[in-house]
């Protein structure tokens, strides 16, 4: 344990005083949210989803070309996903809807005084607390963030290390190779916590104030734990004497998951049939229990945190496996 925290320690230290490491870790992540936040609001802040339970309902919205009906008999889920959501009983209609979507209410009562067959129709609508599309984005960097600097910070650090020759000095020591992945996994956390804080003040001054308790920081740490595994298990695999390939690879995984996930766009902002693909990636599940625990006070649903501590568990220990400190330990 001493020996992980003094190497990350000095890891900490050594890339700290670097301008380059302080540009990526806070200048980065602020530039690319407000591109996101100001630059794509116009064209996505707007969700036409209705979920419901009914089905019937759902077929007829989508007949109407206003509305994209879908099947759903979790208001929870269809909330959380920025969707309108329906409850139908007998003749009654209760609308649970987000904050983006108040303008497209009397709309849709229209649809529905349309679709009743009996005069007796009652539909209520209700607001509920969510988030504008500025907070979607704030919220969704915050595993983009995690995602990027677990992946990023692992391979770039350690390719730097090799480079430099530093590694063979750190193979000379007593230090055991799942200390070294520790330590850089160590050096990740410290520098996720570093990165949020530009976006958090960024979002004080919007307007988005999200609720940081322990469950945020603790699915913070797992995180980005989870994706600094996947990043050792990517250097791991790559030949050291070519280390610009363990960057090529780095991207190959990290873009997709960055842009083909819930990060920036809604689930219903993508071909129908990806949109399950990009529901259950990594980085979307991880930003809906941030979600879930900055903005609706929620705990997240029980498959959601096992997903994340089996993935985690398992790429730490693959990265830990794979990323030696020397070629035979």
């Amino acid at each position: 344990m001493k020996n992980m925290l003094s190497t990350a320690k000095a890891i900490i230290k050594d890339n700290l005083s670097n301008k380059a490491t302080i540009f990526f870790i806070l200048v980065f992540p602020l530039f690319l949210t407000l591109i996101f936040a100001f630059g794509f609001a116009g064209i996505n802040h707007v969700t036409q989803v209705v979920a419901t339970n009914n089905q019937d309902l759902a077929k007829y919205l989508n007949s109407t070309q206003l509305f994209v009906g879908i099947t759903c008999n979790n208001e929870r889920e269809a909330i959380l996903h920025n969707y309108i959501y329906i409850y139908t009983q007998n003749e009654s209609y209760n609308i649970s809807y987000p904050e983006d979507a108040k303008y497209l209410i009397p709309s849709l009562e229209a649809v529905l005084n349309e679709y009743s067959t009996h005069s007796s129709i009652v539909v209520s609508a209700t607001q509920l607390k969510g988030f504008t599309y500025v907070d979607y984005i704030l919220s969704g960097m915050i595993g983009v963030i995690a995602l990027s600097n677990g992946v990023f910070g692992v391979t770039g650090v350690g390719a730097g290390y090799y480079r430099d020759k530093l590694v063979e000095r750190l193979a000379a020591s007593p230090l055991k190779s799942y200390e070294w992945v520790i330590s850089l996994m160590l050096y990740e956390i410290v520098i996720t916590f570093i990165s949020i804080v530009p976006i958090l003040l960024l979002g004080l001054a919007l307007g988005f104030i999200p609720i940081i308790g322990v469950l945020f920081v603790v699915f913070l740490i797992v995180g980005t734990l989870m994706f600094s595994g996947l990043g050792a298990i990517i250097f791991g695999l790559t030949p050291k004497d070519k280390l610009f390939i363990a960057n090529v690879a780095a991207n190959i995984v990290t873009l997709p998951l960055i842009f083909l996930s819930n990060a920036f766009f809604y689930i219903n902002s993508f071909p129908g049939i990806i949109q399950l693909l990009i529901n259950y990636q990594p980085v979307s599940v991880l930003n809906d229990i941030i979600r879930q625990v900055t903005v609706y006070q929620q705990l997240p649903q029980a498959w959601e945190i096992a997903y994340i501590i089996i993935f985690t568990i398992t790429s730490v220990f693959l990265g830990e496996k794979l990323l030696k400190l020397r070629e035979i330990d």
